[in-house]
C-alpha cells in the first residue's frame, strides 16, 4: 500500500470516527448524564442550558469535521493539499486539549489519550503526506 493511499485510509477512518457525534447531537438529556456519570465515572452531567447547548452543538461541530475530511478524500487530487494543514491543525488541537484537559481535572486516562493522541494522529499524517509526496501521488 502506497503512503498516499493509507494516508487517504487513515483520513477516512477518521471521518468515520468523528462522524459517529452527529447521533449524539440528538441523545435525549438523560442518556448523556448516564454515559457521563456512569460510564465515565465523572458524576451527574448538570442540567443547564449551556450544557446541553454545548453538548449538542460540540457534536455538531465535529460532525462537520468529519463530513469535510471525508469529502477531501473523494476528491482527492484537488484536496490533497489541505493535508498538511489539517494535519498541524490536529497537533495543535492535540496541544490545547492537552493544556484544557489538565485544566479541568478530567481523568488521566482521558488526558493521556486526547492531546497527545491528537498531536500524534496529526504528526502521522504529516509524515505520511510528506513521504509520499516524494513519489508520484496515487489516485484513489
Amino acid at each position: 500500500m502506497t503512503a498516499d493511499r493509507l494516508l487517504i485510509w487513515l483520513m477516512r477512518i477518521d471521518a468515520g470516527v468523528v462522524l459517529c457525534a452527529f447521533p449524539c447531537a440528538f441523545l435525549p438529556f438523560e442518556w448523556m448524564d448516564t454515559v457521563h456519570r456512569d460510564w465515565l465515572g465523572l458524576g451527574p452531567l448538570p442540567d443547564a442550558v449551556i450544557t446541553r447547548y454545548m453538548t449538542r452543538s460540540l457534536s455538531l461541530v465535529y460532525a462537520m469535521h468529519g463530513a469535510i475530511v471525508l469529502a477531501i478524500t473523494f476528491d482527492w487530487k484537488r484536496y490533497r493539499p489541505l493535508v498538511p494543514v489539517l494535519a498541524w491543525l490536529h497537533a495543535v488541537l492535540g496541544v490545547g486539549l492537552l493544556i484544557v484537559d489538565l485544566n479541568a481535572g478530567v481523568p488521566w486516562w482521558w488526558t493521556a489519550g486526547e492531546g497527545p493522541g491528537l498531536v500524534a494522529f496529526g504528526l502521522v499524517k504529516l509524515f505520511l503526506y510528506r513521504r509520499a509526496s516524494r513519489t508520484a501521488p496515487s489516485v484513489s
